[in-house]
C-alpha cells in the first residue's frame, strides 16, 4: 500500500491516540514545526541554562511558586506524558513510533505559564520492515520488534530524557530518581491505559509492561508495580510507583493515589475505594433513571 500526500502514516497512530484517550485529560501530541508564540524547544532545555531557568519560573509562576525544587518537580509529569504516551501508544498499537527525541520535541506555554501543546517537530518514524509504510520517506525501518523497542528507548532516553534529568537535577537539585520513576509510572500508565480500552486482557498488560520494563534502560526498572483489584465482578489495573514525585510539597496538591509515600495497605484501601466508586457510579445513575422514568 502506498500513502497518499495527504496521508502520513504517524496520522493513524495520531488517531489512535485521540480514540484511547478520549476519556482521560492526556493531550495529543501535534505533528509539525511550533506555530506561533510561546513554544520552548526540548533541545534548547538540554543546551542554554537561561531557557531552562526560564521555562521552569514561568511554569512554577503558573503554580505561585518561585521554589526551583519545586517547579521542576510540577513540570516533569505534563513535560514527560505525552513523550512516553505516544511512542508507547505507537508502539503497540501500530508498531510505529515517532521520534521523541529531544531534537524533535517542543512544548508551548501559554500566558500563565502553564502548557498547553506539544508537537513532534518532524514526522520522523520507526516501523517494522513488514509494515506497509516502511518505504516511506520518514521512516526509519527496523527488522523486528526488539529493535522497535530498543530504537524506541534511544530516542526517549539517550536522546531526550537522560540528559535532560542530569541538567534538571544540576538546576534545581530534584533527585534523578524522581524523574526516573515518573518516566517508568508513565510507561506502565499508557499500558493500563491500552488494557482499559479494551487492547490488553489484564494478564497481558501486566506481562507486557514486565517486558517493557526489561528492555528499557537499567534506571527504570523496579520503579513501578502494576496489579489488578477487583470490585464485584468488575477488575481492573492500578500501580504504585515507588518514589514520591515531590508534587505534594505543593500547598494547593495532595499525595497521588499511587504515590510511594502512602503505605501499601493505605494505598490499597484507596484505590479500593476509588474503583469501588467507579464500579457503583453506573449502577446509581441506573436506578435514578429508572426512578425517574417510573415518576413520568
Amino acid at each position: 500500500m502506498a500513502y497518499a500526500d495527504s496521508t502520513h502514516p504517524l496520522d493513524e497512530v495520531n488517531s489512535e491516540f485521540a480514540s484511547r484517550t478520549a476519556r482521560s485529560t492526556n493531550q495529543p501530541v501535534s505533528l509539525g514545526p511550533p506555530d506561533g508564540s510561546g513554544w520552548v524547544l526540548a533541545s534548547d532545555l538540554l543546551t542554554d541554562d537561561r531557557i531552562l531557568r526560564e521555562t521552569l519560573e514561568r511554569y512554577g509562576a503558573h503554580w505561585r511558586t518561585p521554589r526551583p525544587f519545586l517547579q521542576a518537580a510540577l513540570l516533569m509529569f505534563p513535560y514527560i506524558a505525552p513523550v512516553v504516551s505516544a511512542a508507547v501508544l505507537g508502539l503497540y498499537s501500530r508498531r510505529r513510533v515517532p521520534d521523541v527525541s529531544a531534537e524533535n520535541y517542543a512544548i508551548r506555554l501559554d500566558e500563565s505559564g502553564d502548557i498547553v501543546e506539544h508537537t513532534f517537530i518532524s514526522r520522523r518514524f520507526a516501523t517494522l520492515s513488514t509494515d506497509p509504510a516502511a518505504g516511506h520517506a520518514d521512516a526509519t525501518t527496523l527488522p523486528d520488534f526488539e529493535s522497535l523497542v530498543g530504537w524506541m528507548f534511544d530516542q526517549m532516553v539517550e536522546h531526550h530524557m537522560h540528559p535532560l534529568f542530569e541538567r534538571v537535577t544540576q538546576r534545581t537539585k530534584l533527585s534523578q530518581n524522581v524523574m526516573w520513576s515518573a518516566l517508568a509510572g508513565r510507561c506502565a500508565e499508557t499500558l493500563i491505559g491500552l488494557q482499559r480500552t479494551g487492547y490488553f486482557t489484564i494478564g497481558e498488560a501486566i506481562a507486557e509492561k514486565k517486558s517493557l520494563m526489561e528492555r528499557a534502560p537499567s534506571p527504570m526498572w523496579n520503579r513501578v508495580s502494576v496489579y489488578p483489584l477487583q470490585s464485584g465482578n468488575h477488575e481492573s489495573l492500578f500501580m504504585r510507583v515507588d518514589v514520591c514525585c515531590q508534587k505534594y510539597l505543593h500547598p494547593d496538591i495532595g499525595k497521588c493515589g499511587y504515590c510511594g509515600l502512602r503505605s501499601i495497605p493505605e494505598q490499597l484501601q484507596l484505590q479500593q475505594s476509588v474503583f469501588d466508586r467507579q464500579v457503583a457510579e453506573p449502577h446509581r445513575r441506573e436506578g435514578a433513571s429508572s426512578q425517574q422514568t417510573q415518576a413520568q
